[in-house]
């Protein structure tokens, strides 16, 4: 896009020159008529010893005039040698060639303009997603209250999976917020960018990203298994210093590297029992077996 400014501010240099040659013609015909002015008010000796220096100066306006001609003639023939070799703006993968040497193009910016090829940028790949109205808001709200910086003052992390991909394996940053909302779709346009260095993924793939919903908290991770639900209102079960089982009503979140984020109703303290949940039930006795988070291994096995 840089290459093409600067062309298009050439051509119209080299298209205002002749316009400015021209204007030399001009300023010698008006010197002439100042001179022709002067000589009458002039005595006639005078006149005649002046005369080979107002020919001198018409000469040398002239002599500049076709200067500037020959040399908006060469730069527009330097201009239009360098049109015939086709420089790409970016570095990418370039597609098929569609018009063969001996054809016809057509150039300049109209709509029958010939398109010679096509090429794009592989490495960073730019993901453009729409986030709906309510999203975008509720994200400027956690910027007033501190808890969560926005993208439109400063970049934030970007996750995004491919549609064969499980989770969202790839890493980058969103760098750009449009500037208003879409009225006809009630979204506003957003931008990630991802390192891609293998140049495996490419332009038109359909992609899910993902970005921080909330600022940083502690929370609890579980297994997703040890969660039920009563009524609609989730809930686990924990164990206590006397091996009964207790009733914790929670409120889940992600999930993050295998297990469930866990944003209220436990500590970080709590026993939650993560196995033998059918026959487990609030205010039974039980043999509590530490077992890490991550394994299938039984947690707590009822009393005998």
């Amino acid at each position: 896009m840089v290459r093409q400014r600067l062309d298009r501010e050439r051509l119209a240099i080299v298209r205002l020159d002749p316009a400015d040659g021209a204007r030399h013609p001009c300023e010698a015909a008006v010197l002439r008529g100042d001179v022709l002015q002067q000589r009458r008010r002039r005595p006639r000796q005078q006149a005649i010893q002046d005369l080979p220096l107002d020919q001198r100066r018409q000469e040398l306006i002239s002599a500049r005039a076709d200067r500037d001609r020959a040399k908006t003639a060469l730069d527009r023939a330097n201009l239009d040698l360098e049109f015939t070799e086709v420089r790409a703006p970016i570095a990418g993968r370039i597609s098929n060639a569609r018009v063969t040497a001996g054809n016809l193009v057509l150039g300049g910016s109209a709509a029958n303009t010939t398109l010679l090829t096509t090429i794009v940028s592989l490495n960073p790949l730019y993901c453009y997603v729409d986030v709906d109205e309510a999203s975008a808001l509720r994200y400027r709200q956690l910027h007033r209250e501190g808890r969560r910086t926005s993208a439109i003052y400063s970049r934030i992390p970007a996750e995004m999976g491919l549609g064969d991909q499980p989770g969202f394996p790839h890493r980058g940053e969103v760098d750009f917020v449009d500037n208003q909302v879409n009225p006809a779709t009630g979204t506003i346009r957003a931008r990630a960018v991802f390192p891609n260095p293998d140049n495996l993924m490419a332009p038109g793939f359909f992609a899910r990203v993902r970005i921080p919903g909330t600022g940083e908290y502690e929370a609890v991770l579980i297994r997703d298994s040890a969660i039920s639900s009563d009524q609609g209102r989730l809930f686990v079960l924990t164990v206590d210093d006397q091996g009964t089982t207790r009733y914790r009503a929670v409120r889940s979140g992600p999930i993050v590297e295998g297990l469930r984020v866990i944003r209220e109703g436990l500590a970080t303290n709590d026993r939650v029992v993560v196995s033998g949940l059918m026959t487990a039930r609030p205010g039974l006795k039980v043999q509590a077996q530490p077992v890490p988070m991550a394994t299938n291994q039984p947690a707590a096995v009822a009393a005998p």
